[in-house]
């Protein structure tokens, strides 16, 4: 899938700098929202991969799986929140 979002200046010159800001806005948070689903994408692949050692076949998960995810997720979202904290400090110091 293409990550890319192309338009012609021709196209923007068309719109009026209010339509052109709104666009932008919305380009932004289209990208953002791509972004996160990646990133879902990835945590939930990286943490089944990790824990999951079993089939599936009673649509729920062994108990030390569903612990093992548990904590998987919990981590990754912990580290994310760490390197954000890092980032704003560091924003702010500049």
């Amino acid at each position: 899938m293409d990550d890319e979002i192309n338009i012609s200046p021709e196209d923007l010159q068309r719109l009026s700098p209010n339509e052109q800001r709104e666009l932008q806005v919305f380009l932004q948070s289209e990208q953002q929202k791509n972004q996160i689903a990646k990133n879902t994408h990835s945590l939930a692949e990286i943490c089944f991969k990790k824990c999951i050692t079993s089939s599936i076949t009673q649509g729920k998960l062994a108990g030390k799986e569903e612990t093992c995810m548990a904590n998987c997720v919990n981590r990754w979202y912990d580290s994310n929140l760490q390197i954000l904290k890092h980032l704003d400090a560091l924003r702010a110091s500049q």
